[in-house]
C-alpha cells in the first residue's frame, strides 16, 4: 500500500510541477525503491540464522520433548509444546517483571520515609514456578486445541497487561499505585529479555548449523 501510494502521487503531480521539480519527484521515488530492495536484501541475510534457531528449536527440544515425555505419561503435541513455550515463558518474564517493578517501587518508598522498606515477592515467586509447571502438565494429561496465533500476539503485546492496570489506578488518583513510573520500564526490559531469548536460541543454532557442515 506504502508503494502504491507513492506511484500515484508522483504521477498526480509530475505534469504539473517543472524541470527540477520533476527531477527531484523521480529521484525520490527510485530512493523508495532503493529503500524496499535493501529491506529485502537485509532479510535474505538474516534468513539463514533465523532458519538455523527455529530448526535447532524444533530438532532439539521440540522433537526430543514430546519422544521422551512419553516415558513418563505425558503427551504432547507440537502446538502443544509451541504453546506452553510461549505461556511460559510470557508469564515467567511477567513475574520477573513485577518483581523488579516492586523493588523500584519501594526504593521510591524507602527514599521517601527515611528508611529500608523491601516488598514481599513470594507471590511472584510462586507463580513463576507453579503457573509452568500447572500448564505442561495440563497438556502433557489432556489433549488440547491449540490456536497458536492469539498466543504469539500476546506474547508480543504482554506488557500492556502489567502496565494497563498500574496505569489506571494511576490516573485516577489512586495513591502509590504507579510508583515505578519513570524509574522502571516495563516495555524495554520486556522486549529486551525477548531479544536476549531469541539471540541466544538463534546462536546455539548457528553453533550447531557450523558443527553440522564440518562434520
Amino acid at each position: 500500500m506504502g508503494f502504491q501510494s507513492d506511484y500515484e502521487e508522483v504521477v498526480s503531480v509530475f505534469h504539473k510541477v517543472g524541470l527540477l521539480q520533476k527531477v527531484i519527484l523521480v529521484l525520490s521515488f527510485f530512493m523508495t525503491i532503493s529503500a524496499i530492495a535493501s529491506l529485502s536484501e537485509t532479510i535474505f541475510k538474516w534468513k539463514g540464522f533465523i532458519l538455523d534457531a527455529v530448526v535447532t528449536y524444533q530438532d532439539y527440544f521440540v522433537a526430543p520433548l514430546i519422544k521422551y515425555s512419553k516415558l513418563i505419561g505425558l503427551h504432547y503435541q507440537q502446538n502443544e509444546v509451541h504453546s506452553a513455550v510461549i505461556l511460559s515463558t510470557m508469564v515467567v518474564l511477567g513475574m520477573r517483571l513485577l518483581m523488579l517493578g516492586q523493588h523500584s517501587a519501594f526504593k521510591k518508598i524507602s527514599e521517601d520515609s527515611g528508611r529500608e522498606t523491601q516488598p514481599k515477592l513470594t507471590y511472584f515467586k510462586c507463580m513463576s514456578i507453579l503457573f509452568p509447571v500447572s500448564l505442561w502438565l495440563a497438556y502433557g494429561l489432556t489433549d488440547s486445541s491449540i490456536r497458536l496465533i492469539p498466543q504469539i500476539g500476546m506474547l508480543l503485546i504482554y506488557p500492556v497487561f502489567l502496565v494497563g492496570p498500574k496505569l489506571i489506578m494511576h490516573l485516577i488518583g489512586r495513591e502509590n499505585s504507579y510508583l515505578e513510573k519513570g524509574r522502571f520500564s516495563y516495555f524495554k526490559t520486556y522486549y529486551a529479555y525477548l531479544l536476549a531469548i531469541a539471540v541466544v536460541i538463534g546462536v546455539l543454532g548457528a553453533i550447531n548449523a557450523g558443527l553440522t557442515k564440518i562434520a
